[in-house]
């Protein structure tokens, strides 16, 4: 445990707390059976097993993928002063064609100009000097986002090609984007939803399961195997605890969200601050120590409410919480 609390104490966010304040962030963390695949570094260690990586792509491109090989999550900069990229996963066919795959937990400035980027740095890298423009192969960029953006109609997945304005034909079909907004699936159960809302279901939501993973279907089996905690090694817990607890996907929130008017951040670091107050209370109905309370508090569906801007929950003391929450329990 004293290393887990030492990455949390290389946070400047957390460096000022207390060692005991620090573990209590350690045990929420991994106390979940499974990891969060939100955080990047988790997306990407379940990314690394072909057959899942080969099943989200036939889901999502609706295309045949027999073969994905891995490609270097860096691309190569033609110029010295070009803007370096790295990648969460970028993989190829044996035809040729590739595949950007991307999980995004906070908005940041300026995201679909980035997702353009991405997609065409992959197509200029494809040539060079002599290359024939006949030989350019497909790019897909497929991108997970735990935020919404605004839309003119609300629908789970957004697709984007160049196409005509008026008449709607296509320019070409080198350059696709998938942006893929995980709130925006309202369902509770895995049960009954089709391949698509089953991907949303299990990326937002699986850090919070506890039962049989058999619940989530056959198909689904190698990404529930890959996102366990517990056969996670020492060193790749400290990993994923570091990304969880990272500055780097804070960084350009508030301009990203200052620039839409959301207030989403404000009502997550109000309601986390409430949370020690109302775990305080439920350790004494239960007779357990407060960080058990406060463990079993952040599975519950009440958590995630509060932690829901639009609820206006957390505007509440942690006594009117908590009273709400028993009532709800």
């Amino acid at each position: 445990m004293a290393e887990f609390i030492a990455v949390i104490g290389s946070v400047e966010k957390y460096r000022d707390l207390s060692a005991e304040e620090k573990e209590r962030i350690a045990c929420r963390i991994l106390s979940s059976k499974y990891m969060d695949l939100r955080c990047d570094w988790a997306f990407k260690h379940v990314m690394k097993n072909e057959a899942v990586l080969k099943l989200l792509l036939q889901d999502f491109i609706s295309e045949d993928i027999d073969h994905v090989e891995d490609m270097s999550m860096e691309i190569d900069r033609t110029a010295e002063d070009d803007k370096n990229i790295i990648m969460d996963v970028l993989c190829h066919t044996a035809d040729g064609r590739r595949f950007i795959v991307e999980m995004q937990r906070k908005k940041k400035a300026s995201f679909k100009n980035r997702m353009f980027y991405y997609g065409a740095s992959m197509i200029h890298g494809q040539l060079s000097r002599g290359g024939d423009y006949a030989d350019l192969m497909p790019v897909y960029v497929i991108c997970f986002m735990d935020f919404k953006l605004s839309h003119d109609i609300d629908q789970l997945v957004y697709r984007y090609s160049m196409r005509e304005q008026q008449s709607g034909e296509s320019f070409n079909s080198l350059l696709s984007i998938c942006l893929c907004e995980l709130p925006r699936l309202k369902a509770t159960r895995i049960e009954g939803l089709n391949e698509i809302e089953s991907w949303f279901y299990i990326l937002e939501n699986l850090h919070t399961f506890t039962g049989n993973s058999g619940d989530m279907g056959s198909r689904f089996e190698p990404l529930i195997e890959a996102a366990k905690m517990n056969p996670l090694p020492d060193k790749n817990k400290l990993q994923y605890i570091r990304a969880m607890v990272s500055e780097s996907e804070r960084l350009d929130i508030g301009k990203a969200y200052y620039e839409d008017g959301f207030a989403e951040g404000k009502a997550a670091g109000i309601a986390e601050g409430k949370v020690a107050g109302i775990a305080e209370l439920w350790a004494k109905d239960l007779g357990v120590p407060p960080l058990e309370a406060m463990m079993r508090f952040y599975a519950t569906d009440f958590y995630r409410l509060l932690e829901d801007e639009s609820t206006k929950l957390w505007t509440n003391s942690p006594q009117q919480l908590y009273v709400l929450f028993r009532e709800v329990a």
